[in-house]
């Protein structure tokens, strides 16, 4: 490889490892924001083993992107959620417990615990 294939290949390889810019939430609580993506993209995957079908699963991406609007989130952090969301999706592997109340209600509560920490960080801005 020459030089100039290296350092393309470096520079494709930094635009697929995601979003690069950095939203009003990312930099309140870039930490806080992947876990709340990270736990989006496992309950999305849970739809379907629960018998959801597309339909759901795009309900439920809108009310995640909707949670973070409600405090403030740009497009840079709903492209950050939309990326790592769909990551966590794909490696996934939720349980079928998971889909009765008992299973589902922590899933939840976990979610909205890390908007709360993203909340509370913006806050303390």
């Amino acid at each position: 490889m020459t030089g100039r294939t290296l350092v393309l290949a470096a520079v494709i390889a930094l635009a697929a490892a995601g979003p690069a810019a950095a939203g009003k939430l990312l930099d309140a609580a870039p930490k806080e924001m992947r876990n709340y993506a990270d736990q989006a993209g496992y309950i999305l995957a849970s739809i379907p083993v629960c018998g959801g079908d597309r339909a759901e699963e795009d309900y439920f991406r809108r009310l995640a992107r909707d949670n973070l609007v409600q405090i403030g989130a740009d497009d840079d952090d709903l492209g950050f959620l939309d990326h790592y969301m769909a990551e966590a999706a794909a490696s996934a592997k939720p349980k079928k417990r998971e889909c009765r109340e008992e299973g589902a209600v922590p899933l939840a509560g976990e979610l909205f615990g890390h908007r709360t920490a993203i909340e509370k960080a913006l806050k303390a801005q």
